[in-house]
């Protein structure tokens, strides 16, 4: 059995990458996580789910949070501990920081971990609790050449720390769909305040300065604590005179393929993305990508396919906008190289391959044990039924 274990019960980006790679390793799987999103597309997807606690995961916040951080990290680390002495796994993967510290802090497990880093580091503090954890790791994968870089600035995990992108399926995308009139541009993603839908709004007013007639999609749902309130004033600073009218706010979508393809572009705004799903899709789906130069967004898009301007820089990415929107043409053969890229460098079966071939020194351990089942663990406060059954 492979145990994947999740702090987080929502269904973001990395969660979505958890199913992707749940599939690599050809073996039967189940998932334990809080009860929410996550969970309900694992069971989508045939997997058993393990119930845990939902705990909150920013960290960053307020300070009573800060100091409450350990306390839920220990309960964590015990529902997960727990859960590992009644599976018995041959493999545990730690998806994420936090359950990378639970399990791979403290006691060993007296099985092989694996952690998955999918996060640029918070800070220094953290960042020294992380790194121990995954000097501590049979094997570290990471989502992108940025967070593997900040994770291990000094190489010191050398082989054992290896790069595996995401993967997108292109047939999700119409890649012969031509954009809407009058021109729009999507910025897909969570409502939340490192995502810097802020910026894009900035931009979006720019662009109407000589290209009135562009509309901005904003789709996405709040997330985290700041989301509702940024939401809010979001909605306050589209109502003013020079973006009336001009701006959207979808919420949340579980496909956003037909919001891609209906776009002439797609705005990233970020500055410390690790990787940008969103930015795939939009290359999948056959769309230029204009976003920041720096990090993630930056190993997926190069001068063939988007537009990369100096993170932040609110003039240069609305240059870039007007651009593609007055050159038509141009955009679509950006689009087309883009969706060709797509295709060469993150095509899903690939990825899948690659993670497959990452985890397979771990896995052919759990396969001469004689154990034929994959646990993906997301840690819940109720999982005696799954445990019996």
């Amino acid at each position: 059995m492979v145990l994947f274990v999740s702090y987080s019960g929502e269904l973001g980006g990395a969660e979505r990458l958890l199913l992707q790679f749940s599939g690599a390793l050809g073996q039967e799987c189940a998932v334990a996580c809080p009860q929410g999103a996550l969970a309900e597309a694992a069971r989508a997807e045939g997997l058993r789910v393990f119930a845990l606690r939902s705990r909150r995961a920013n960290l960053r916040t307020r300070v009573r949070d800060r100091a409450l951080a350990g306390a839920r990290l220990a309960g964590h680390a015990a529902e997960v501990r727990g859960l590992a002495r009644s599976l018995e796994p041959g493999l545990v993967v730690a998806w994420g920081m936090r359950s990378a510290i639970a399990c791979l802090t403290g006691p060993p497990l007296r099985r092989p971990v694996a952690f998955q880093h999918n996060d640029l580091l918070p800070g220094p503090t953290i960042a020294r609790v992380v790194r121990a954890a995954a000097g501590r790791a049979d094997l570290v994968t990471a989502l992108s050449r940025a967070t593997a870089v900040d994770l291990d600035p000094s190489g010191r995990l050398g082989a054992r720390l290896k790069v595996v992108y995401p993967g997108v399926d292109l047939d999700r995308f119409d890649g012969h769909a031509s954009p809407v009139r009058p021109p729009e541009v999507i910025v897909l993603g969570a409502i939340t305040g490192w995502k810097r839908p802020d910026l894009a709004l900035e931009v979006a007013a720019v662009v109407r300065r000589t290209r009135p007639e562009v509309r901005l999609r904003l789709v996405g749902a709040p997330f985290a604590n700041d989301g509702p309130a940024l939401l809010e004033s979001l909605r306050e600073r589209a109502a003013q005179p020079d973006l009336a009218g001009a701006v959207e706010f979808t919420g949340g979508v579980a496909e956003p393929a037909s919001d891609l393809v209906r776009a002439t572009c797609l705005l990233h705004c970020a500055e410390r993305e690790p990787f940008g799903i969103a930015v795939l899709e939009a290359l999948a789906a056959g769309r230029p990508a204009v976003v920041p130069d720096a990090f993630g967004p930056a190993e997926i898009v190069d001068e063939s396919c988007g537009v990369r301007y100096p993170p932040g820089d609110v003039d240069a990415a609305a240059q870039a906008i007007v651009s593609l929107v007055s050159e038509p043409e141009r955009a679509a053969a950006i689009g087309a190289a883009g969706r060709a890229r797509a295709r060469a460098r993150f095509e899903v079966g690939s990825a899948r391959s690659r993670y497959l071939a990452a985890l397979a020194p771990l896995t052919r351990h759990d396969r001469r044990a004689g154990v034929s089942e994959l646990a993906l663990v997301t840690v819940t406060h109720n999982s005696e039924n799954e445990l019996s059954a």
